[in-house]
């Protein structure tokens, strides 16, 4: 029986084979860039933002917030679903952080940074955080970037954090695929200091008002978002439910549900077609109360 990945994979070849011809022209053209001219500046109050699920891209986020406070400045850090908009002219460097959702920026992500206003060229940054080494991170962060420098923002740098993948399905079967299995002790120090090395170049690029150039690779994880990867997903995902006998009624998968689908106190089917299968309902919970039928069947798992 074929997995999930196998799926994906072949199915990114396969259009990656007739649509690739097509696609070269487009993708070599699309650079990331700023706008308009970046001038020097000192940076003294630093935004970090993050979209995080299990805690891994928070984690960073905080990290970096802490490391520009070392540096003797005024750092604000948030989740993008906790901070308000209209304050983000405040700041004179913005670091955006989500985590790498089906090969690319979450829809919510990119729906929340299209609704922002004009950054007047402010200095912009973007970082992911990934669960394993085939998760077209490159482009995912292009993404955030990308969606920032349309604001006007100006980009001067990202990065990609790898970490234990988080996604449940991963952990569904006898035997776990070793590229999964392989970043269960991460992250370490080394992410962690990867993490403090970023935040240092940042303060750095802007300070000499230089914006940087990013591009898009050409990938087959690239073309692989075009399949409905959430689609193919859930068909591998029979039973989604909610053991009313297990969920203790905390609300902490209502909040993080990017769907907004769960209910306080439950309900107790997820509606499937609207599901994301963003893997919140099992990754949050303080108690394991949503079961997902696949491979063997996952109860939820929490993640600290």
């Amino acid at each position: 029986m074929k997995t999930r990945r196998d799926f994906l994979k072949q199915g990114s070849m396969a259009v990656g084979a007739f649509a690739l011809p097509a696609l070269i022209p487009s993708c070599l053209a699309a650079s990331i860039k700023a706008d308009m001219t970046m001038t020097p500046r000192k940076v003294e109050r630093p935004l970090v933002l993050w979209y995080s699920q299990t805690g891994y891209t928070e984690r960073n986020g905080r990290l970096m917030q802490k490391t520009f406070e070392g540096f003797g400045l005024k750092a604000t850090g948030a989740d993008i679903r906790d901070f308000d908009r209209a304050g983000i002219g405040e700041f004179d460097l913005i670091v955006l952080g989500s985590p790498v959702f089906y090969y690319d920026t979450p829809p919510y992500v990119k729906d929340w940074i299209r609704a922002l206003p004009d950054l007047k060229g402010v200095p912009v940054a973007a970082f992911v955080t990934f669960g394993g080494p085939e998760g077209n991170q490159h482009n995912a962060a292009c993404s955030i970037l990308e969606g920032l420098a349309a604001k006007q923002g100006a980009p001067v740098g990202m990065q990609a954090f790898m970490n234990m993948s988080s996604f449940p399905l991963a952990w569904s079967r006898d035997k776990v695929h070793e590229k999964t299995w392989m970043s269960r002790h991460l992250p370490d120090e080394g992410t962690y200091r990867a993490v403090r090395d970023f935040t240092g170049f940042l303060l750095k690029k802007a300070k000499e008002g230089r914006a940087l150039e990013f591009s898009k690779k050409i990938t087959l994880r690239e073309c692989s978002t075009w399949l409905g990867p959430v689609f193919w997903t859930k068909l591998f995902v029979k039973d989604h439910s909610i053991d009313e006998k297990r969920c203790i009624g905390c609300g902490a998968c209502v909040e993080k549900c990017p769907a907004g689908l769960l209910t306080c106190p439950v309900s107790r089917w997820i509606r499937k077609p609207a599901c994301s299968v963003s893997g919140v309902s099992t990754i949050v919970r303080p108690g394991p109360s949503i079961w997902y039928t696949t491979g063997n069947g996952l109860w939820g798992i929490m993640i600290s």
